[in-house]
């Protein structure tokens, strides 16, 4: 909730914009007649004073998120500010509080004495309290966080999730820096593997030490955090213990997720939340977790291409004075592996196009993290719009999918179409499938299996996506 103090010329502005997005909102003014008048239009106001802690009570302060002082009166807002402080000890609550400024030699003073952020009349006017909302309830966020880790009493596991990518990695590096700063310990555990070589390249890089799901004791830990990932079923967090924290960019049913501190925003990567978490924290961010955090970004947006918002844009400029751009290159480009140069070039020559859809059958594979290099490389042929590759690694069949058909999601198509056999999902423009080979039939030898695979998986995706008829259709046009 917004509460907004003072609702002159200046925070009527800022209340309605703030209405218009949907936001909940409380006034609180002295003047009757204003009080009447909002109340006609509409808004909750409460009549009173807003430097007594009387009229915060009743206005609800407790239940304020976001705190908005938008009187000119440099005296009123002062005299608030001491109300609000005593509240805030006396309620254990801790809003982000805005205030607004006649003179930028103020800004500094009421910092000190509790005031989150201090704005000109004239950047009010112009909309950027509203601009600003998301960053505003991304600072209550983080202090949220900090006051709940006060409660934890002990080692955090912070749970990456199943085959993590770099957006997953650089948030649990970013995750345990932001967690010693306030004196607790945590290790960073993920299932899976590490196989692509950017992945492979960071964890060198930064001397991270990632721990294996099978070597820990997950209920030996006093808290278990979750980034990059919000439910069970994508990483290796046993069902039966909830998560302690959650925080995550990808759209998830509310229903699914459950944690005592819960983020879930829609930004373009998860290292976006992560690196906000750390700067509103004043946590002195280093160049290693700079670099960290500024690929994850680059990675999940596909430099900023792909679901980037304008939070991923001004965490990454938050970032970058510190990045290191000779770090940030040896791990954007790795050297190849012979193995991954060699599924590479049978992505290329086994190629099937059809209407702008390519599918590509590599055969048996080392390197399971090679099949996603090959859908994305395979991306850049003119005129293919979406790309999906398949290999056999062991037992089980590994598929990976891009896109950049704004018409549909390739993770809906992917479920829709590969989870009656295996397990698929994923985003609107990259996801994956993994499948037994057993699904497949009873194939004996490698060249019926390769069949069986183009027969139940390219066939069945151009089927899925209206490219070819469906077989039934097909048999029965003959």
């Amino acid at each position: 909730m917004y509460l907004l103090l003072g609702c002159g010329d200046v925070g009527l502005a800022a209340a309605n914009k703030l209405k218009e997005s949907g936001a909940e909102i409380t006034i609180v003014d002295r003047d009757p007649k204003r009080v009447r008048w909002l109340k006609e239009m509409g808004y909750n106001v409460v009549e009173g004073d807003f430097s007594t802690q009387e009229t915060l009570r009743n206005a609800e302060i407790i239940r304020a998120e976001i705190i908005l002082l938008l009187t000119s009166n440099y005296r009123d807002t002062a005299r608030a500010l001491v109300a609000i402080e005593a509240l805030k000890k006396q309620l254990d609550i801790d809003p982000v509080i805005v205030a607004r400024v006649e003179d930028d030699s103020d800004v500094e003073g009421l910092k000190r004495v509790g005031v989150t952020e201090a704005l000109p009349t004239s950047q009010i006017l112009a909309g950027s309290v509203f601009d600003r909302a998301s960053e505003l309830e991304m600072m209550m966020r983080e202090k949220k966080l900090r006051a709940m880790l006060k409660q934890i009493q002990g080692k955090v596991a912070i749970v990456l999730q199943t085959n993590p990518d770099p957006d997953a990695i650089a948030c649990g590096m970013a995750l345990k820096y932001y967690l010693k700063t306030f004196g607790l310990d945590a290790d960073i555990i993920y299932d899976g593997g590490i196989g692509h070589q950017q992945n492979r390249a960071m964890v060198n890089q930064f001397g991270l030490e990632l721990i294996t799901a099978d070597k820990v004791k997950f209920d030996s830990y006093a808290a278990h955090a979750l980034v990059d990932v919000a439910t069970h079923t994508n990483c290796s967090l046993p069902k039966e213990i909830e998560p302690t924290i959650v925080i995550d960019h990808h759209a998830v049913p509310s229903g699914e997720v459950k944690a005592r501190y819960l983020d879930v925003t829609p930004v373009g990567a998860a290292s976006t939340l992560l690196t906000n978490y750390v700067k509103y924290a004043g946590v002195n961010v280093d160049s290693p977790l700079a670099t960290a955090l500024a690929f994850g970004i680059l990675t999940d947006t596909a430099d900023f291409s792909r679901g980037a918002t304008a939070l991923d844009f001004k965490a990454f400029e938050f970032l970058l004075p510190k990045v290191s751009s000779d770090v940030l290159s040896k791990i954007q480009h790795p050297a190849h592996s012979p193995d991954t140069l060699d599924v590479l070039s049978r992505a290329i020559k086994a190629s099937k196009v059809k209407g702008g859809y390519l599918i590509s059958n590599v055969g048996d594979v080392k390197d399971r993290d090679a099949i996603s290099q090959a859908a994305d490389y395979l991306m850049q042929r003119e005129g293919v719009i979406t790309t999906l590759v398949y290999g056999a690694v062991g037992d089980t069949i590994f598929v990976s999918a891009r896109t950049n058909d704004v018409r549909m999601s390739i993770g809906e198509v992917l479920k829709s179409t590969f989870n009656e056999i295996g397990s698929a999902g994923g985003h609107a423009e990259m996801a994956g499938a993994q499948i037994p080979v057993k699904a497949l039939g009873k194939q004996t030898d490698k060249r019926s299996i390769r069949a069986a695979m183009d027969r139940e998986i390219g066939v069945r995706f151009l089927e899925a996506v209206g490219v070819v008829k469906p077989r039934q259709q097909r048999k029965s046009s003959k």
